[in-house]
C-alpha cells in the first residue's frame, strides 16, 4: 500500500497534493550547492585537520626512466630519484591511475622489501569532481497510515509517485590540498516534503580526504546536538574506503557498508 498519512492528508486532497508536488519539482528546483554547503559548513580554519597516524604512504613525483614493471619516484622530502619495482602491485591489480611523468603519486612500499611497492595511487587521475545518480525511496509506513484507494485514485497515485522519482546527483570534489567539497546532494526542502511519499537520503559533507596505508580516508564533521553552528563543537568523523578501479573517467570505492560507482564531471581533472 502507499504511503499516505490520513491525519494531515484527507483522501479527497490526496492527488491535488501530489499535484502541486510534481509541479514544484517541474519548475525546477535546484540541488544543494556549494554555496548551501558554505553556508552549513563554515571555514575549517580553527579545526583540527585529519591527523595520519600509523602511516606508511610516501609521496613524489613519477619520474623519466620507468619501465613496464618499474617506477622512478622523487620524494617529496628531498633526495635523488628511486627506482621501485611495481611488479606485485601489477599482478595484484593495486595501481590506480598509471603515472605519467611529473604526476604526484602516493606509494605504499613492502615492509619486508623497501624496493617493492605494494600501491600505486595517482593522486593527479584521483583529483576532480566524482558524482553518481540517487534515486529517492519510497517512505516507509507507520502504524495507521493508510487507507483504502479505489483502482483509478491508486493508478493516479501511482503514476505521479513516479513523477517524484527525479533523480539528482550527489558526490564530491577531491582537490590538491587534500580537502574536499561535496557537490549535489538531495534537493532543496519544500513546504510539502512532509506529505511526500518519498525522501532522498543525506549526503555527508566531506571536508577533507587522504590516503592512508593505501585506502582512502574522507573525513567530516558531526552535526551539532545543540543546533548551534559551532565548528569546534563539532568531531571529526573518518570514513574508510577501499579504491577497486580508478580510470580517467570512473571510480569505484569500497566503503564498509556499500560498493560505490563515480563518474567524473567533464573537464574537472585538473582542480586547485
Amino acid at each position: 500500500m502507499p504511503y499516505l498519512n490520513k491525519k494531515v492528508m484527507k483522501r479527497k486532497s490526496l492527488i491535488y497534493t501530489l499535484a502541486l508536488m510534481a509541479l514544484a519539482i517541474a519548475c525546477g528546483e535546484r540541488p544543494a550547492t556549494e554555496q548551501d554547503e558554505a553556508d552549513e559548513i563554515s571555514s575549517l580554519g580553527a579545526v583540527k585537520m585529519y591527523e595520519a597516524k600509523g602511516d606508511s604512504t610516501i609521496y613524489g613525483l613519477a619520474c623519466e626512466g620507468g619501465g613496464d614493471s618499474s617506477l622512478v619516484f622523487l620524494p617529496d622530502k628531498g633526495g635523488d630519484p628511486v627506482s621501485y619495482s611495481i611488479l606485485s602491485a601489477l599482478k595484484e591489480r593495486r595501481i590506480f591511475g598509471m603515472p605519467s611523468v611529473g604526476d604526484k603519486v602516493a606509494l605504499v612500499l613492502n615492509p619486508d622489501n623497501p624496493k617493492e611497492v605494494l600501491f600505486v595511487i595517482n593522486l593527479e587521475q584521483l583529483k576532480g569532481t566524482w558524482v553518481y545518480q540517487v534515486l529517492p525511496t519510497v517512505k516507509q509506513l507507520g502504524e495507521g497510515d493508510e487507507i483504502k484507494l479505489s483502482a483509478q485514485e491508486q493508478a493516479a497515485f501511482d503514476s505521479l509517485v513516479q513523477t517524484l522519482m527525479i533523480p539528482v546527483e550527489y558526490g564530491f570534489t577531491l582537490k590538491r590540498d587534500f580537502t574536499a567539497q561535496s557537490v549535489g546532494g538531495p534537493p532543496r526542502k519544500r513546504a510539502l516534503d512532509d506529505e511526500s511519499p518519498v525522501e532522498y537520503p543525506r549526503a555527508k559533507r566531506y571536508s577533507e580526504w587522504h590516503v592512508h596505508n593505501g585506502k582512502l580516508i574522507f573525513s567530516y564533521r558531526s552535526r551539532p546536538k545543540d543546533g548551534k553552528n559551532d565548528q569546534r563543537a563539532r568531531e571529526l568523523i573518518n570514513d574508510t574506503a577501499e579504491l577497486i578501479l580508478l580510470e580517467a573517467d570512473t571510480m569505484v570505492i569500497k566503503f564498509a557498508d556499500r560498493l560505490q560507482g563515480y563518474s567524473r564531471k567533464p573537464d574537472s581533472l585538473v582542480t586547485k
